[in-house]
């Protein structure tokens, strides 16, 4: 009697833990489909793209591809066309450094000393002078907020936040003998280069350079700092310089 019962104890609980194993089983195969359709529901993290610089590093722009020489002409009311000197070498850290010269007849000793008497010394920018400058940096990825976060820590140098192209620039303001002279560096939206534009040493003229800014803004874009791109016509040459 003893042993029915303990058999039949035996065979109960048997019983219980072959169906807890398959309660678990069930359970298990469950969370397992669960899971494959929460997978299948997610969609796959995408890498973040990569994110170049305008100008690959150590590359540069010819700056007769880099500028609209008749647009500066033009906006500038220049009568005589412009010459334009590629000077990048003047910055290492710059794809290209672009200087502008006024074109026109070249005054000998005797021109300029007689015209110093009649201005008062205050020659101004002459025929073979700088007019402005462009200098474009393309070798790092920039954004327009970091760059106005960068405006702002370099208030105590001179620098500060400027509107007046009608565009954030952050202008730096230069002594220049008894004149405060503007140089504009600003954030350029079509091409993501940092680009920065002031006037020659004789260019006192803040409204000229302002101009050269805005030019350089409106006509630089990215085919403009292609690697290999087509270079623009250049302007035709100015009459050469006279014999002092």
């Amino acid at each position: 009697m003893r042993t029915i019962k303990s058999i039949t104890l035996i065979a109960a609980a048997l019983t219980l833990v072959a169906s807890a194993c398959a309660s678990d089983k069930e359970a298990a195969e469950r969370a397992r489909k669960e899971a494959e359709a929460l997978d299948k529901a997610t969609p796959a993290a995408k890498a973040a793209p990569k994110v170049n610089p305008p100008v690959p590093g150590g590359a540069t722009i010819p700056c007769e591809q880099l500028i609209d020489l008749p647009a500066f002409q033009a906006a500038l009311a220049e009568k005589e066309p412009l010459e334009l000197h590629d000077i990048t070498k003047a910055d290492a850290e710059a794809v290209s450094v672009c200087a502008m010269i006024r074109g026109g007849k070249h005054l000998t000793a005797k021109e300029q000393e007689k015209l110093a008497k009649k201005t008062n010394h205050k020659l101004g920018v002459l025929p073979g002078d700088e007019l402005c400058r462009v200098t474009a940096y393309c070798w790092t990825i920039e954004t327009p907020d970091a760059f106005k976060e960068g405006c702002k820590d370099k208030a105590n140098q001179k620098f500060r936040e400027d509107d007046s192209m009608g565009t954030f620039a952050c202008t730096q303001v230069i002594a220049q003998g008894a004149d405060d002279v503007n140089v504009f560096h600003f954030f350029d939206e079509d091409t993501k280069c940092i680009l920065k534009v002031g006037g020659g040493p004789a260019n006192t003229d803040n409204d000229s350079i302002r101009t050269c800014a805005k030019t350089a803004r409106d006509t630089i874009d990215p085919s403009r700092i292609a690697v290999g791109g087509s270079k623009a016509e250049p302007a035709a040459p100015s009459d050469p310089p006279a014999n002092p």
